[in-house]
């Protein structure tokens, strides 16, 4: 074999050109076995085939595998997917975190069904997720009732502690 530089002849297996020191660019060929041994898969016997349709002109080219896509199920109308995961979180920061967490997790994946599709599986996350973040709201405000309460009954005890001690 010679140096395709300047032409020198090379010795065998040399990565360099003794002479101009140019890099030796030869692609090895693959050479396929004339009859691969392919194994069933779960069974112990093994059995020969031919494979011809993937060789071409003595190299390897790998077959091409299809790709497949599921085709969407579309069952009725698209939910407001984007509504209820902003009213999570805004729920999250204002009020009740673990039911706005719950609700928030449940409107991300009933917005991941409907990009896929399925609009009956996203309609059932949504109405999961605002089940969730009404009884975050209901929550919420009979804990402000509850607080405003009793702060009015602290001021009418220190009230009447005032008038009576004095």
């Amino acid at each position: 074999m010679n140096c395709k530089n300047c032409g020198a002849e090379l010795h065998e297996g040399a990565v360099f050109c003794g002479n101009c020191g140019m890099k030796v660019m030869e692609e090895p060929v693959y050479q396929p076995p004339e009859q691969p041994v392919y194994a069933e898969p779960n069974q112990g016997e093994y059995h020969q085939e031919s494979y011809t349709e993937y060789q071409e002109q003595g190299s390897y080219v790998p077959p091409v595998m299809p790709e497949y896509q599921a085709e969407p199920v579309v069952d009725g109308e698209r939910p407001n997917t984007v509504l209820w995961i902003v009213l999570a979180a805004v729920e999250i920061f204002t009020c009740c975190q673990l039911t706005g967490i719950i609700s928030l997790i449940f409107a991300i994946l009933g917005h991941v069904a409907a990009d896929k599709g399925d609009f009956a599986e996203a309609a059932g996350k949504i109405r999961t997720a605002k089940i969730w973040f009404w009884v975050g709201l209901g929550l919420g405000l009979l804990f402000v009732i509850l607080y405003v309460v009793l702060v009015a009954l602290g001021i009418a005890a220190g009230l009447a502690e005032e008038i009576l001690y004095y």
